[in-house]
């Protein structure tokens, strides 16, 4: 019996030390990464995260990278805050990461990862309008007769400088979804919304006699970036890596074309049939890769 004893016990530690031998991936041995990120908001009361564009871009992004980094965890609030205090929460480190469109000022203040996650169509913007106001922009044939007319706009955004440089009427306000109330109250013209945006919001807002413009189509660069603070260059190392293999892989594109939301607004849209006048805007960064086609949408 002892020696019988003995042998399960050669045994078992055999089979402990063949185990604990074995390699342990990122994903075993780490706790789950915490990215915390601002609301995935839009005008819906609630909203499915699962369905939104930018946490399945993140979520893709992170997946991509689990079996060298680790696991992770998406937490965004449910609560929303002003646009602006979102850049102040990345900077102090409350939030991780804000999916938003650049600017010279946003580039300054927090780190970009310089990949359109959107393929650049921040740089689109399609209008809202009062439904019996279409036959005056079925009208407009060059920019001054836009000139005419009056925008609303958030005054934080960079459409409110990009809009008023280029000789845009625009009237500015500190909210957003007062921005159609305004609109429906005729304060102004047209609400410009990124082209993916209207149809949504419209569905959302359910505001009688607000409709997508047929007509029009405003361009300038404007690319959307995954931004960090500049302190934590660890994850956006992690993100820029789980993008750049995303794209290799061709699976951004299939979130991108596949995703409810686009894939309404890119048949909806009709961006090739518009007419297109396109604005001047500051330059981009000379890292920028607008020489790569594979990162843009082109209607």
């Amino acid at each position: 019996m002892r020696q019988y004893l003995k042998v399960a016990s050669l045994t078992i530690l055999c089979f402990a030390t063949y185990f604990l031998s074995l390699p342990v991936s990122a994903a075993d041995s780490k706790e789950p990464l915490i990215v915390k990120v601002r609301a995935f908001r839009g005008t819906a009361a609630s909203t499915d995260d699962a369905k939104e564009y930018k946490y399945q871009v993140l979520k893709l992004i992170l997946e991509k990278t689990e079996k060298t980094d680790g696991p992770f965890r998406i937490q965004a609030p449910q609560q929303e805050l002003p646009q602006a205090r979102d850049f102040e929460m990345v900077k102090q480190g409350y939030v991780d990461v804000i999916l938003t469109v650049t600017s010279p000022e946003r580039e300054r203040e927090l780190h970009p990862i310089r990949i359109p996650f959107e393929k650049g169509l921040y740089g689109y913007h399609i209008f809202i309008i009062n439904e019996s106001d279409q036959p005056k922009f079925s009208a407009v044939r060059t920019l001054d007769d836009l000139r005419k007319l009056w925008a609303g706009l958030n005054e934080i955004w960079p459409e409110n400088k990009i809009f008023r440089a280029n000789g845009l009427n625009v009237v500015a306000t500190a909210g957003y979804r007062e921005l159609f109330h305004m609109l429906k109250e005729r304060r102004f013209d047209y609400f410009p919304r990124t082209a993916w945006e209207p149809w949504r919001e419209l569905r959302d807002m359910n505001i009688p006699g607000l409709v997508a413009e047929k007509d029009l189509l405003v361009y300038y660069p404007a690319p959307g970036y995954i931004f960090t603070s500049k302190e934590n260059l660890k994850l956006a190392d992690r993100l820029e890596r789980g993008l750049r293999m995303a794209i290799e892989d061709g699976s951004l594109d299939k979130v991108f074309y596949n995703n409810i939301y686009m894939k309404e607004a890119l048949e909806l849209g009709n961006m090739k049939n518009r007419r297109l006048f396109k604005l001047e805007a500051d330059p981009l960064s000379p890292e920028t890769p607008l020489n790569d086609k594979r990162l843009w949408y082109t209607p």
